[in-house]
């Protein structure tokens, strides 16, 4: 009889607090995430913080955090929490006990390894009693952004080769100014790098004045990556890392014009997140042009919108003169060499560079 009583009372025990539970496993429980960051450069570190706060007295004795992340974003270290990790998106899992009153703070450290934008959409929290023989789930969305620009691949300038076609002969010329040869100095205007000031000139004349550079310092260049990544594709890309390689060099060649206090600006037959056109980036000067046009790096899709040539075709019919206009390219053809010359008698220089000059570069990536 004895023995009954126990049984009977340990019963009504257990389903009492899993009715508990149940009802008030979620209850005054508020969870967050976010990137503390909005933009970093791929292959830079970031941080991601998760809070969990556990509001009334009664303790929750185990609760998973449940989510789903790119796999570009990689954690660093991976205490207190699991990851399975899939090809294009990984798990990621954070279990928890709190106390009554309870407030848990839990900082990661992730190294996006591709540009791009990350958003961090919902997770999932499951709970239960203290048995594991109930359990509730809940569902929370999240609003959290994570913008990561291009790693600008850096190099001499006079390492880079810029080729201009003219016939059957390759002509090389560098389309950037030397930053050690000045045709003298003119008014600071607004845009112009700090970088390009003449302290001397500037404390003998009284007001703010830069470097006059030769040769381009007074026209526009616009880079432009093809996102072909061999001559017969169609829409898909093939070789990804390819592409990713040219934008890094864009970024990086980018950089050095903004430096330099150059105009420069940015295109792409590629569309944006947020448009289906072809990206468009007109050629201005300073950082915040330099910050505008690593916004729309990060923001393109490998998603090509019109060919080469037809978009070096629609620039000229729209009368762009005076650039000077990088190509980035794995391969040149005849009809892009036709769209170019169009572009040439509109008084600009259009200059290739194709991505098999690139090995070099693309072998220290790599190794890096």
């Amino acid at each position: 009889m004895v023995l009954f009583w126990f049984l009977l009372t340990t019963l009504i025990i257990v389903a009492a607090q899993s009715m508990l539970f149940r009802k008030l496993s979620f209850r005054k429980v508020e969870y967050s995430r976010q990137f503390v960051d909005r933009t970093c450069f791929q292959g830079e570190s970031t941080l991601l913080v998760e809070t969990l706060s556990n509001k009334k007295r009664l303790p929750i004795p185990w609760l998973y955090v449940e989510s789903s992340l790119d796999a570009s974003l990689q954690f660093a270290h991976q205490d207190n929490f699991s990851v399975s990790k899939g090809t294009h998106y990984q798990n990621h899992q954070s279990y928890f006990t709190l106390s009554s009153d309870q407030r848990i703070k839990r900082t990661h450290t992730l190294i996006p390894s591709r540009r791009g934008v990350y958003e961090l959409q919902t997770v999932t929290l499951t709970s239960g009693d203290l048995l594991g023989l109930s359990r509730q789930t809940k569902k929370i969305p999240l609003h959290s952004q994570l913008t990561v620009y291009p790693k600008p691949i850096e190099f001499p300038l006079d390492r880079i080769p810029y080729h201009s076609w003219q016939g059957d002969q390759i002509v090389k010329r560098f389309i950037m100014p030397d930053p050690f040869l000045t045709a003298g100095t003119r008014p600071y205007m607004y845009g112009d790098s700090l970088k390009a000031v003449n302290w001397k000139a500037t404390a003998r004349t009284g007001e703010m004045q830069v470097h006059q550079y030769e040769f381009t310092a007074n026209r526009k260049l616009l880079i432009i990556v093809n996102v072909d990544d061999n001559e017969g594709m169609w829409r898909t890309v093939s070789n990804i890392e390819l592409i990713e390689l040219c934008i890094n060099v864009a970024a990086g060649v980018a950089k050095l014009a903004i430096d330099q206090g150059m105009e420069c600006g940015f295109a792409a037959n590629m569309r944006s997140i947020e448009s289906t056109d072809s990206v468009w980036v007109a050629p201005a000067r300073g950082d915040g042009q330099w910050y505008g046009m690593l916004e729309a790096m990060a923001h393109l899709l490998l998603d090509r919108t019109e060919a080469l040539y037809e978009m070096l075709t629609r620039y000229a019919e729209e009368g762009l003169s005076q650039h000077d206009i990088l190509i980035i390219s794995s391969y040149w053809n005849e009809a892009n060499e036709q769209a170019a010359q169009q572009l040439r008698r509109a008084q600009n220089a259009v200059l290739v560079m194709q991505t098999d000059e690139l090995s070099e570069v693309w072998a220290k990536e790599a190794v890096g």
